[in-house]
């Protein structure tokens, strides 16, 4: 891990919601609001983002737990900031708080934690 990936380090993603982003299953729209996969989905490439910079040419990291905490919904055409910040590396475990917010506040929070491995362990 190359130096510079302090606590407090934070990354961020910007997205606007999309009707394919609503909460639907099997084809079927369960409600017309961002879903909580679409959640995970941005706070994974959020703490990616932060971790990405700092990778040693040998290294790679996977995802390894998410939790998030789903608070409030949002709306086809509203914009999203998905921020990721370090707050722990205890040895090959980054671990980052995640938070999300819209225009009317915050609408998840959680932490995700990578595990760093050597390129080419998972296969």
């Amino acid at each position: 891990m190359k130096s510079g990936l302090d606590p407090g380090r934070k990354s961020s993603v910007t997205f606007k919601v999309e009707k394919k982003m609503v909460a639907a299953f099997e084809g079927k729209t369960v409600h017309e609001v961002l879903s909580t996969f679409h959640l995970v989905y941005y706070a994974e490439l959020a703490a990616r983002r932060l971790i990405e910079p700092f990778l040693e040419e040998h290294e790679e990291a996977v995802g390894f737990e998410i939790s998030l905490k789903h608070i409030a919904p949002t709306r086809i055409g509203e914009t999203v900031e998905m921020i990721a910040a370090l707050t722990k590396m205890d040895g090959k475990r980054v671990t980052c708080t995640i938070e999300a917010r819209n225009q009317k506040g915050k609408i998840c929070e959680g932490t995700q934690t990578q595990i760093l491995i050597r390129k080419g362990e998972l296969y």
